[in-house]
């Protein structure tokens, strides 16, 4: 931080870089000086293959952290990044009896007992990851979206009305996702609380076992 005197304004620095995947295109990346409270734009660009998922560091005052495009008020000096993923990546998952795949194009594949349809995947597209729980199957969408099929006894598929999602995981009967603000939300069989996950924040990462569930 740089303190000015007399006339002259007090000036924070904003360092911004980014992961793998992509770069930051305003104001570009390094470090930058300047005056307290002015309002930075903030642009990322993805490369080919990959998404952007969200700015990250000292995010308290970016607009909107899942936002490509978003602006930072320079209160103090902060220090930020541009987060990417892999759009597409050969991912698999396997529930009771049934085993899932996603291929390079962002379509499913499933074998196994299809009691419950949970291998009547055949018409998913535009998917980022997917998890299997016992007798369902989930599917993470680009836009952050979340599709599920299966066995939804204890409501383990009722992930319409999610958005915002970056991450998921199932397992057993529940099925949960990470927001991209880093909130945890869950469905599912909640007999031994594991889906009370309302109250977590900052979390990076998502995992579920049978009868619990775990975040990062």
């Amino acid at each position: 931080m740089m303190v000015g005197c007399g006339d002259y304004p007090v000036q924070y620095d904003l360092t911004v870089s980014s992961t793998r995947g992509g770069e930051v295109t305003s104001p570009g990346e390094g470090s930058f000086a300047y005056a307290e409270g002015t309002v930075v734009n903030l642009a990322a660009q993805a490369e080919d293959g990959y998404r952007f998922v969200r700015w990250t560091g000292n995010v308290d005052t970016v607009a909107n952290i899942n936002s490509v495009t978003t602006a930072i008020t320079m209160n103090g000096s902060y220090s930020i990044a541009a987060g990417f993923q892999l759009r597409y990546a050969s991912v698999v998952a396997a529930g009771s009896y049934h085993t899932v795949g996603l291929r390079s194009d962002g379509t499913v594949v499933a074998v196994g007992r299809n009691d419950y349809e949970q291998c009547d995947v055949g018409g998913w597209s535009d998917i980022v990851q997917v998890a299997a729980g016992d007798w369902h199957t989930v599917g993470l969408k680009h836009n952050g979206t979340v599709v599920a099929i299966g066995d939804t006894l204890y409501g383990q598929c009722d992930v319409g009305d999610w958005s915002g999602i970056i991450q998921i995981a199932a397992r057993a009967l529940h099925t949960v996702g990470l927001s991209g603000d880093g909130s945890v939300i869950a469905v599912g069989d909640d007999y031994l609380g594991q889906c009370d996950v309302a109250g977590w924040s900052d979390i990076v990462q998502v995992a579920a076992g049978d009868w619990h569930t775990v975040g990062l």
